[in-house]
């Protein structure tokens, strides 16, 4: 897959980011699907421990050109025997890591920033954890540019279903989709 954009960088969330956080997850493209409180508060409950390393869940701001243009996060499944076991029907692997991302400004949307995100991310993850098999993400089935995206990354429909999970964002029918280390 050779759609890396040089422009793209990741980096690691700090408390300075969440105010801009906030007002992406008030946006209509990303609350649709991303359905967490935004407010400052609420916030800082959820993504302080990452940023704090209280939690092992890594989040990024991600940059094109220096400016940021949108979220992702990466966790192992190992880190959350719950979520490991919410997927296993899909056919996830335990030795797995999931992605969860948007990109923020509804001006990138449609242009393939986020198949390139995505891509560039995964490619990052084969070197950051070797000894993971495969990502795996899950996402609302209506939720067809996510999914698409996902495709275009070289990622593979393994499962959909209704997800026996408590998060609002899994509410209602998800594919599960897979990219697997032996895929690139």
């Amino acid at each position: 897959m050779a759609l890396v954009d040089a422009r793209l960088s990741f980096r690691a969330m700090t408390r300075e980011d969440l105010t801009l956080l906030s007002e992406w997850l008030a946006t209509p493209h990303v609350s649709n699907w991303w359905r967490e409180e935004f407010d400052l508060a609420a916030i800082e409950a959820r993504y302080g421990p990452v940023i704090d390393g209280r939690d092992p869940t890594e989040c990024f701001i991600v940059e094109r050109d220096g400016h940021p243009v949108g979220f992702i996060q990466r966790y192992l499944f190992s880190d959350d025997p719950d979520w490991q076991r919410i997927l296993a029907p899909a056919g996830a692997p335990d030795d797995a890591a999931g992605i969860d991302y948007f990109v923020g400004s509804p001006s990138l949307i449609g242009q393939g920033l986020g198949t390139q995100i995505i891509d560039r991310f995964v490619g990052d993850m084969w070197t950051r954890y070797p000894a993971i098999a495969a990502v795996v993400v899950d996402v609302s089935v209506d939720n067809r540019p996510s999914w698409r995206a996902l495709e275009k990354a070289g990622f593979s429909r393994a499962w959909t279903g209704a997800l026996d999970s408590d998060d609002p964002s899994d509410a209602g029918l998800n594919h599960v989709y897979l990219r697997r280390r032996d895929q690139g």
